[in-house]
């Protein structure tokens, strides 16, 4: 009896000894705390170094980790940023997006807003394949204006809009030439009214003034076709399409 009690205290002795081992080896081997404002900033200096997907990788742990909810935050726009930068636009636009609905009224959300608008806007090229990104930044372009009046950004805004009016302005005078050369002169008058009243001012208001009166003439409109003619020779009376507008103006009463 003398001799199992003896064993039983013994193991019970190693148990102790081992369990102390283990807690301490375990103690030794624990992470570090996460600390999000230096993970923040190697992601920083990763996107700066063109290492876009390692500085996301970063980035998306500070959006897991940050239990303050003081980084993950800016991380959700810096993941935006990393595919802007990269030329992603479109994945940029997406991310920009969900942080403006996730975030509206951050202090961020101007910047996000502006290159949400940017992201389609650097996608405009030529004028046939450009349409619908040049509609779409119009209209972020605007909500920028709108929603965030105190902006940094409204001088370049501004500049934007233009352009993309004059991109989309273009765009419906191609579509209405080509029905006006194709014959079908009611479609023709329907796109360039359209252009006129959503793109007043645009450069091609003489061209699209002469076309509307020549489209209305086709169609036996002569009225309508007068006005719209010296419509442009009121307004551009020293160009070359006011002289052929008096021309045709000239031509339609010899034919009375």
């Amino acid at each position: 009896m003398k001799y199992k009690k003896t064993t039983s205290v013994r193991e019970i002795f190693f148990l102790l000894i081992l369990l102390i081992m283990f807690g301490c080896s375990t103690a030794q081997v624990q992470e570090p705390p996460f600390d999000p404002e230096g993970t923040l900033k190697k992601a920083n200096d990763l996107i700066s170094a063109g290492s876009y997907a390692e500085a996301r990788e970063l980035l998306e742990k500070i959006k897991l980790k940050d239990a303050s909810q003081q980084y993950s935050t800016l991380a959700r726009l810096r993941i935006a940023d990393t595919y802007f930068e990269d030329a992603s636009y479109e994945e940029a636009a997406v991310e920009y997006e969900t942080f403006l609905n996730t975030y509206p009224y951050s202090k961020y959300a101007p910047y996000a807003q502006y290159n949400l608008a940017l992201s389609f806007f650097k996608r405009i090229t030529s004028v046939d394949i450009s349409y619908s990104y040049a509609q779409r930044a119009l209209k972020e372009f605007e909500k920028l204006r709108r929603d965030y009046p105190r902006n940094p950004y409204m001088d370049i805004v501004e500049d934007r809009i233009t352009v993309c009016r004059r991109v989309l302005a273009e765009y419906e005078f191609s579509i209405g030439n080509f029905y006006y050369k194709k014959g079908s002169y009611n479609a023709a008058v329907q796109r360039f009214t359209g252009l006129l009243e959503n793109y007043p001012d645009s450069m091609k208001e003489s061209e699209t003034l002469y076309y509307l009166g020549l489209s209305y003439e086709n169609l036996g409109q002569r009225d309508k076709a007068i006005t719209a003619l010296n419509s442009l020779i009121e307004k551009f009376p020293t160009i070359k399409r006011a002289n052929d507008a008096r021309e045709l103006i000239t031509s339609f009463k010899e034919k009375k």
